[in-house]
């Protein structure tokens, strides 16, 4: 029964009780007189009261005691469900929970906090975060900021995030975020935090911007070298002509001598800044890493100092690796003649080889260009190794650590675009007075790419087909057109795409397009054979640029034979290369004929591969 209730009750039996009494103290005595008679009917309804008063105050107290003990249970269970919440919110955290009090003892230990810094729960709690977690020299320095920590947090409701670095009970460096809230509890003062490693993600978002600024640096480099190598184009091909003019006045002779080695140079450093731009073309095949890394290994023992070793660990199985090998050959090499640089004294120079297969994850970290199967290639030295200040920088293009003058400053930004071309990776280890690695990732070959080269080993003759030359640099059409007129073609000149679709509109017939790739106007060199080759498919196709990157990337079906002749060239190179399109068969529609062809070169490699198994399986026995 409620209170209202048994006090309604209560009241209700009192004033019968009363009322009886009295009654019953009239009939005896009369209404008239107030005697004895009424004051013990008074006196047994007083007795009843305060019995009933017993019974109900008895009975309120029991009430309050009940529902005080539910109300307790309930609180109590209130807070085992608040604890068992907050326990299981930070036992599924991400993110590791430390919690301390003012002086930075520990209170709490979550399973992420052990999985981050190493050291247990049962190790932690009790012990000071600071010598858990900081290094020695920046302890002091540490806990005056915690400190400080504190009063800030108390100001700050919301609490703070911020950046640390930590410790590892292993001593590995760790970057943290750390997000931290103070609870009051009379004076004191509680600290819970929340620690996420970012160590990866800061080094994701450095290799992002790295990448990005080495991008923007590779179009700016191969933008310069595509505007020289046409003026290079005018310079090597014009220095022919007067070479061949001045022949017999020996003092000119040897001007135009030094002019043309000049422009040799020239073209040698536009290839390292298209290299490492990754717009060079390259010729992709096949490649025994492992004969290659002897042929060097022997090259280095004819010319490194004695006091140079060089140790070879080549792994027998590698498989074939997918890359231009006169362009992984010039990268070992200059990677070996820095390893030797950085010995001077003499030391150890080590080339290994091996099959890696990588994840999404582990390409990533390289810089690979997919996840699979890749040939390693390490170049390991003991020199006087990279400071870790300037270890960022080494594959920008002209960076040098060398005195002027002993080095340009391109010889890694080289081994760095190529290596990204080839669609494989990069990486680098140093550390001062110990040493350098340099590790090379190649794609595994798939299928063979091997083919003859001896046609363009002919004789150099000319012709009599017309060709529509297409050049938006006035110099370099000029020369070309004199060139093609000089082995005696006949030739239409374009400045651009636009004025050549025109010349074919008109119906004027020629046996072959020769056009620049990269054009000024709405169309490019590529996109203009394509539309051509559609209305005259037998139509004969030559590209030449200073950058090769789009012909090798983006080339459409209708084109996708169509050879590349890169500037600078010659005017040897010209001819071989007008005449290698001009002279191969095709039908009606345009499709090229087979012809035979020797296969001589895949003899004789897969002869060496056998030479080397039967050598390796004699010294296993011997």
């Amino acid at each position: 029964m409620k209170l209202r209730g048994l006090l309604t009750l209560a009241m209700a039996a009192q004033v019968v009780v009363t009322a009886a009494a009295l009654f019953a103290s009239y009939a005896v005595t009369g209404p008239r007189e107030f005697g004895i008679a009424q004051l013990v009917a008074l006196l047994a309804s007083t007795a009843v009261a305060v019995l009933l008063v017993r019974i109900c105050t008895r009975a309120i107290e029991r009430s309050e005691e009940k529902r005080a003990v539910t109300q307790s249970a309930e609180l109590a269970r209130a807070r085992s469900d608040s604890a068992q919440m907050t326990q299981a919110v930070i036992k599924t955290a991400l993110d590791a929970f430390i919690q301390i009090d003012g002086s930075g003892t520990v209170l709490e230990w979550s399973f992420q906090a052990e999985a981050l810094t190493g050291w247990t729960r049962k190790e932690a709690l009790g012990a000071d975060v600071v010598d858990l977690i900081v290094a020695k020299p920046l302890r002091a320095a540490f806990r005056q900021r915690m400190a400080r920590l504190v009063p800030e947090l108390s100001d700050t409701p919301s609490g703070l995030r911020f950046e640390l670095t930590l410790i590892h009970r292993n001593g590995e460096v760790i970057l943290a975020e750390a997000s931290s809230t103070v609870l009051r509890l009379g004076e004191r003062a509680i600290v819970n935090t929340f620690v996420r490693d970012i160590t990866q993600k800061r080094a994701a978002e450095e290799q992002l911007v790295q990448s990005q600024k080495m991008e923007a640096v590779g179009q700016l480099t191969g933008g310069i070298a595509h505007e020289f190598n046409n003026m290079l184009t005018v310079i090597t091909g014009t220095i022919e002509i007067l070479a061949e003019a001045v022949k017999d006045t020996p003092p000119l002779a040897t001007i135009t001598k030094l002019i043309s080695e000049a422009a040799d140079r020239g073209a040698a450093l536009t290839s390292s800044l298209l290299s490492f731009a990754r717009k060079q073309a390259l010729q992709p095949a096949e490649i025994d890493v492992n004969e290659l890394l002897e042929e060097l290994t022997k090259l280095l023992l004819a010319t490194f100092d004695k006091k140079i070793e060089i140790v070879t660990r080549l792994d027998g199985n590698v498989w074939l690796a997918f890359a231009d090998r006169g362009q992984l050959s010039s990268a070992l090499l200059n990677l070996a003649i820095n390893a030797r640089d950085a010995m001077l004294d003499g030391g150890r120079l080590m080339l290994t080889t091996r099959n890696v297969v990588f994840g999404v994850r582990e390409a990533i970290a390289v810089g690979a260009g997919y996840a699979g199967d890749y040939v390693e290639i390490e170049i390991a030295d003991t020199g006087t190794g990279i400071p870790q200040a300037i270890l960022e920088r080494i594959f920008d293009p002209f960076f040098s650590t060398k005195e002027v003058g002993k080095g340009t400053g391109l010889g890694l930004s080289m081994v760095f675009g190529f290596v990204k071309q080839s669609g494989g990776g990069i990486k680098v280890t140093s550390e001062e007075g110990r040493g350098t690695v340099f590790t090379i990732y190649l794609p595994k070959a798939e299928a063979s790419a091997l083919r003859p080269a001896g046609y363009d080993d002919r004789k150099i003759v000319g012709g009599k087909e017309t060709v529509l030359c297409v050049e938006d640099d006035h110099d370099a059409r000029q020369y070309v057109t004199v060139q093609l007129e000089s082995l005696g073609y006949k030739v239409i000149p374009a400045a651009n795409a636009t004025e050549a679709l025109a010349i074919a509109a008109d119906g004027r017939s020629f046996d072959l397009l020769f056009t620049d790739i990269v054009m000024a106007g709405g169309m490019n060199g590529r996109e203009l054979a394509e539309q051509m080759v559609a209305t005259r498919p037998s139509l004969r196709v030559l590209f030449t640029s200073g950058y090769a990157y789009d012909s090798l990337h983006v080339q459409g079906r209708a084109t996708m034979g169509a050879p590349l002749l890169r500037k600078p060239y010659r005017k040897a190179e010209l001819a071989r290369m007008l005449r290698r399109c001009l002279d191969t068969a095709v039908d009606s529609a345009g499709d090229a004929i087979p012809t035979p062809y020797s296969v001589q070169a895949d003899v004789e490699g897969f002869l060496r591969r056998q030479a080397a198994k039967d050598n390796g399986t004699t010294r296993s026995r011997k």
